[in-house]
């Protein structure tokens, strides 16, 4: 039934395009969508194959208003270490970022990692490196660009995503933009060397068997849902925890940087919470200075003041400033 409705609303966008082509997105709208219509947020699932018997799971929000856009925009979520696509999609309002993007006229995917969520697991968990994220990104990628016949796709990561993402858009004839967020660099801060780099948690990790983190609960009161509404944390707590691939949380410890931000060529943008306890207070205006320095691209540092590591799952103010942040720079390119 979802689909069948999906396809008629591909027929009605098609005539009222062909009807009324114009190139700015709010005027290609249509003059008999209502606000209502254009703001239903439609969900797809998606399998992507990245590898002999190798499967992403990505979940696509798309409203009606993603479709009426012209030219089409398309945007790539990439998650941090401990959660999955669903992060970006939190049921409590004003938390689902993605279902936000889809209202702005995005046709917005957010991915499991292979190694945790509905994507397929690699027998040893190791195996799941920054370059293999990389690699597969790049294959995510390519069929996002098919699948909505979109050139060239705006990038979101945060975290590890980020550092995955910095590198995917080092192809600008694939990539338009890149937003990283909730990043360590270069320098992390004494609270990040006294808990993450602990020898006794790097050895806690390295013996996780067959190299898969289990997660609890617990594991997300440390610097994710601190400063979240109670609902917002709730959530998180009920459905993040599950296995992850030991080294998406292990590779920082083996030293910074482990990802090279100096090749991306497209605009970027870091947003940063001026309390975040991840990384030292130098470290985001150094990732921004090395941002494209060889790839041609340069980025813009913008500081949620007040905002800890994770602003869009932080209360208010912090969450509507982390997203029109975001939006903002979306829309101006």
């Amino acid at each position: 039934m979802l689909r069948m409705r999906i396809c008629l609303m591909i027929l009605w966008a098609c005539i009222a395009f062909l009807a009324d082509a114009r190139p700015a997105a709010a005027e290609s709208e249509g003059p008999h969508a209502s606000q209502t219509d254009l703001d239903a947020v439609y969900t797809l699932e998606h399998f992507v194959p990245v590898g002999p018997g190798r499967k992403v799971h990505m979940t696509e929000k798309f409203t009606l208003r993603s479709w009426l856009r012209y030219p089409r925009r398309a945007v790539l979520m990439l998650p941090g270490p401990i959660v999955k696509a669903s992060f970006y999609d939190l049921h409590t309002d004003g938390y689902s970022f993605q279902s936000d993007l889809a209202q702005a006229g995005f046709f917005a995917f957010a991915i499991d990692y292979e190694g945790s969520g509905e994507s397929t697991s690699p027998p040893d968990g190791r195996s799941v490196t920054h370059e293999f994220l990389v690699d597969e990104g790049r294959r995510v990628l390519e069929a996002v660009r098919r699948l909505r016949g979109v050139a060239r796709v705006d990038v979101h990561g945060q975290s590890i995503g980020g550092a995955v993402a910095s590198e995917l858009c080092e192809d600008a004839t694939r990539t338009r933009t890149c937003v990283l967020s909730s990043m360590l660099y270069r320098t992390p801060s004494e609270f990040f060397k006294k808990v993450f780099l602990d020898p006794a948690f790097i050895a806690f990790l390295e013996g996780q068997p067959n190299g898969y983190l289990p997660t609890t609960p617990s594991f997300y009161s440390i610097n994710i849902v601190t400063r979240s509404p109670a609902p917002v944390a709730d959530e998180i707590l009920a459905t993040q925890p599950g296995p992850y691939p030991v080294m998406t949380v292990l590779r920082p410890a083996y030293g910074l940087p482990w990802f090279d931000p100096t090749r991306a060529k497209v605009p970027g943008l870091i947003v940063q919470g001026t309390l975040d306890t991840i990384p030292a207070a130098t470290d985001p205006e150094d990732l921004r200075a090395a941002y494209g320095t060889r790839g041609g691209g340069n980025a813009k540092l913008v500081w949620i003041s007040g905002g800890g590591h994770i602003p869009l799952i932080e209360n208010a103010p912090f969450h509507i400033e982390y997203k029109t942040a975001v939006l903002d720079f979306l829309d101006s390119h």
